[in-house]
């Protein structure tokens, strides 16, 4: 599943857009991963406060509850 060629947001919209139970846990970790992997590089680079990195922790959040919500059911 994993493409190192694919950017947070494909791997963040995968994730949400799975329907198939069984795969999403997967794909919530391999986007929660890429998301924090962006993160990572813009906190090196310096990165000011910006709109991305408003979006990798709103991305974030959301994953979070996604899995707690899968975990439910």
């Amino acid at each position: 599943m994993s493409d190192t060629g694919r950017c947070w947001p494909e791997l963040y919209r995968q994730a949400i857009l799975e329907s198939d139970r069984g795969r999403l846990p997967a794909w919530i970790e391999e986007a929660s991963e890429a998301i924090r992997r962006r993160s990572r590089e813009l906190w090196y680079a310096g990165s000011p406060e910006s709109r991305e990195r408003r979006d990798l922790d709103s991305a974030l959040r959301f994953l979070g509850l996604l899995r707690m919500v899968g975990a439910e059911k």
